[in-house]
């Protein structure tokens, strides 16, 4: 059978290929009757023909179907030559053993999932015959095993000598898959039964933990003979702290004779289990160490380690005891449901606070995303009243506040026992700061800013860098131990990553700053070292106070989140050698749909990349789109034809598109060292022409973008506070519409030209008004609880927004009578929100909208170590 997107099977219509296997291929389809996705797996061509083999593969489908269990991937259906699945989302076990081992507590957690899925299926005298991690996928809810029984069996029916190998790891001759999970009965030939499973447990939770395969051979002989005859190294030689009650659990799983394995998988949930809640309190990651030199020093560690049961009390005991060569690496889990957001433009790494008792991480809930505060003594999450949108948090030196931003609304800070945040500065889009001495703060308020001090309590702001050497940006300062020198980077948009982005070591008087080292990253001092990221490994390397490197560069961590969109490692580091990094590689990318009105995606129109910006055409027949990171230029998407054109703008970063009224050419933000232009250019090509080029690098000043009137003679724009108006034929006569104190910005033309949607800042929160096109004097309030982001239908009769819970809202508008007529607002749905993005877009009717949206990204946890440049002396 050929299969196709459109194909129906049965009630079933093919969406999208999802892969192919040994079995088949996968393809994501919609189930009519029930209106759900599902994956449904057409069976390959020489078992669908064959009878026997075909009803054989039913029964036992039919079997499977019965094993309702919550880590199993649940069968729905089973018709001519295809099987229906639960549609799942997430990541194979394989794919995520590429990254590195698992942290312990998740090792625990799957590990429990497996083994009672496994339980289920024996109980129910089912065999999976074919576990190992490509079977395994890790969803939300956790592990789900898939294909229970099905292809073992039918290889094994078709061919009694056959075993399933899969495709290569690495090079042609290396033997992997099925071969490297097999119990050494099965090589002699021995049915597989239950116990062959939990030998493949063994392997697989070997792998989880360390990293490394149970068994390897460069060829199919070693291999079996390494399963047949040896021994896995160690767990503890390539885990240090692996605990031995876990090696013990491996060990039975992989011993050579059944009879001498664990006998049930629920055993096997059971002692994992208990071995868990041992090491820890509830929902309080198990401590993990690295191995020092010292014996007495380890020694004593491990015995710390087994008195102790909580993460504070661990690193509370190493303090009081004063053993300064201890390291201990904790994995931090997320708030149970939820998950960090710790990549991007709208984000941030976790901050340690200076007396090492608190971690503050950004946290995406159902509607909102906002800071949580983890106490280390208790392991308690919660999360920080006010915080709602906040972004990129550091600490002050007590410990008692933390300050942040929130896009559009400027720098913030709250304290962390209650209240209201307490509003500092105007940033317009903040990229870090830092609390030192005398109660100082020093931040970078926009993209294209400088570094500006501020005093924590609010006032002046004044400037404390100047940009030169082409750079265009000022960002991440990090105080030195004296309250007056800090290093930052110096970033350049135009070459993102080439040598001139540079950290310096600045100081709050203003003199001239000294190059450090050349990186296109941040940079952090702690215990007379600079840290910092290359590639995705944190290395360290001797500094003086006066910024001079010398000695060897050390490795720190592996597998560090390099955030190049923001140009920032993802680590935060304090003077007395705690640190916190995240671990692994946020996915960073997000996929193009179109959905109703309740957010239901109803197809998708790309996917899998770095998209920023999505505004449809008048026609509504083509899409503009905002590709890139950190560089982004804008493409042209035709909707009919399916083809995508690349518009040259002439710079490396080019955002924010509007269409003229007609469709026939666009204007963007166009990115360069000397500041935002709006540039308009036609899709068929041709010059292009500046409509408006100014500098945006004072505090909070910055405002970008802007909108074309319907009958493409004006443009307005937002920079300096406020909205301003330009003939587009007669630039010298540009007016500022709205008064500075407004902060106005992200203006939108009404489709009948006649008033201006746009955000201000009034009572220190953004809120979306509307004025009339000639006369800005009056306004009128359309959001009540903020908003961002706003956009008209097509017929002006409704007006969309973004509040700051990131949920789409609309809202009735009525002009008819020659004045504003307000509705009552409308929560859509969710979406999410990119910073300097147009994230959405509607059709015609208001029906339907293009929404860019990403993937809830669980890849990516975070870790805390003590005494980190201990781990140097290794």
């Amino acid at each position: 059978m050929t299969i196709q997107v459109g194909t129906r099977l049965g009630p079933y219509e093919i969406l999208a290929p999802i892969g192919s296997g040994g079995m088949g291929e996968v393809w994501k389809a919609r189930d009519s009757r029930l209106d759900r996705s599902v994956a449904i797996k057409v069976l390959p061509a020489e078992l669908a023909e064959n009878e026997q083999l075909k009803l054989r593969f039913e029964r036992e489908a039919r079997t499977i179907s019965q094993l309702n269990h919550p880590n199993i991937c649940t069968l729905h259906d089973v018709g001519d030559g295809y099987i229906v699945m639960e549609l799942l989302e997430g990541e194979s076990l394989a794919d995520r053993l590429g990254k590195g081992p698992l942290p312990i507590e998740q090792v625990f957690r799957y590990g429990i999932e497996i083994a009672e899925a496994l339980d289920r299926a024996h109980r129910a005298g089912v065999v999976h015959r074919d576990l190992k991690p490509g079977n395994i996928m890790i969803t939300k809810s956790g592990a789900k095993l898939l294909d229970f029984g099905l292809a073992k069996s039918i290889v094994a029916e078709r061919n009694p000598d056959a075993v399933t190998v899969h495709k290569p790891l690495t090079q042609e001759g290396t033997i992997v898959g099925t071969f490297q999970y097999m119990a050494p009965e099965q090589f002699a030939g021995v049915e597989a039964d239950a116990r062959s499973d939990i030998f493949a447990l063994g392997a697989v939770l070997y792998e989880m933990a360390t990293g490394r395969r149970a068994f390897e051979g460069k060829t199919r002989t070693s291999l079996i003979a390494a399963i047949i005859g040896s021994e896995p190294a160690a767990m503890r030689s390539l885990l240090p702290v692996a605990p031995p009650a876990l090696e013990h659990v491996v060990a039975q799983c992989l011993q050579k004779e059944p009879d001498d394995r664990w006998q049930s998988a629920r055993d096997i949930a059971e002692e994992l289990r208990w071995i868990s809640g041992a090491g820890s309190q509830a929902g309080i990651p198990i401590d993990t160490a690295i191995k020092r030199k010292h014996r007495g020093s380890l020694m004593l560690g491990a015995a710390a380690l087994l008195a102790v049961s909580t993460i504070a009390m661990s690193i509370l005991y190493f303090r009081e005891k004063q053993i300064a060569d201890r390291v201990i690496v904790t994995d931090v889990m997320p708030p149970a449901g939820l998950h960090f957001n710790i990549a991007g433009n709208q984000a941030g790494p976790p901050a340690i606070s200076p007396d090492g008792r608190y971690l503050v991480v950004r946290v995406a809930e159902a509607s909102v995303e906002r800071l949580w505060l983890r106490t280390l003594a208790t392991g308690e999450f919660k999360p920080m009243n006010g915080t709602e949108g906040g972004i990129f948090p550091f600490w002050s030196p007590d410990s008692r506040n933390v300050a942040f931003f929130v896009l559009g609304t400027g720098l913030k800070r709250v304290d962390i026992s209650g209240g209201v945040p307490i509003n500092v500065a105007a940033a317009a889009s903040g990229r870090g700061g830092a609390w030192g001495k005398d109660d100082v703060i020093l931040f970078s308020p926009g993209t294209l800013a400088t570094l500006f001090r501020v005093a924590a309590s609010g006032g002046k702001v004044e400037a404390v860098t100047k940009m030169d050497g082409g750079h265009s940006s000022h960002r991440w300062p990090a105080f030195l131990p004296d309250g007056k020198h800090f290093l930052y980077l110096a970033a350049n948009h135009q070459d993102s990553t080439g040598a001139t982005n540079a950290v310096y070591l600045g100081s709050l008087d203003g003199s001239n700053p000294r190059l450090v080292i050349n990186t296109p990253l941040n940079a952090v001092y702690s215990r007379g070292y600079v840290l910092f990221v290359r590639d995705t490994t944190l290395y360290a390397q001797k500094m003086s106070l006066e910024g001079a490197l010398s000695g060897e560069i050390f490795p720190v961590a592996e597998n560090v989140l390099n955030d190049r969109g923001t140009w920032r490692g993802g680590f935060a580091a304090q003077p007395d050698g705690t640190l916190v990094y995240c671990f692994g590689q946020s996915a960073q990318w997000s996929r193009v749909i179109w959905t109703d009105r309740t957010g239901k995606e109803l197809g998708v129109i790309a996917d899998h990349d770095h998209f920023w910006d999505v505004q449809l055409s008048p026609d509504r027949t083509k899409l503009a789109l905002g590709i890139g990171d950190p560089s982004r230029q804008i493409w042209i998407a035709d909707l009919e034809r399916k083809t995508r054109t690349r518009m040259d703008f002439g710079a490396l970063w080019a955002g924010l598109p509007v269409w003229f009224p007609k469709g026939a050419s666009l204007m963007a933000a166009v990115l360069t060292n000397g500041g935002f232009s709006l540039v308009e250019r036609r899709i068929d090509g041709g010059t292009n022409r500046v409509l408006m080029s100014h500098a945006t690098k004072e505090a909070g000043g910055a405002g970008i973008g802007g909108t074309v009137s319907p009958d493409g003679r004006t443009v307005v724009f937002a920079v300096d506070h406020g909205l301003w108006s330009q003939p587009i034929d007669h630039p010298e006569q540009v007016a500022r519409l709205t008064p500075e104190t407004s902060n106005a910005r992200e203006p939108r033309f009404s489709p009948d030209g006649k008033w201006i949607a746009f955000v201000a800042s009034e009572g220190g929160s953004d809120n979306i008004f509307v004025t009339r096109a000639t006369d800005a004097t009056q306004k009128w309030q359309v959001s009540e609880r903020g908003g961002a982001q706003p956009s008209w239908r097509a017929d002006g009769k409704e007006l969309y927004y973004i509040e700051p819970q990131n949920q789409l809202t609309a809202v009735p508008i009525d002009t008819s009578k020659g004045s504003l007529q307000i509705g009552n607002a409308q929560p859509l749905f969710p979406v999410t929100s990119f910073g300097m993005a147009r994230v959405y877009d509607a059709a015609s009717d208001g029906q339907r909208f293009v929404v860019n949206r990403t993937p809830q990204d669980d890849s990516v946890s975070v870790r805390y170590m003590t005494n980190w440049e201990n781990a140097l002396k290794r």
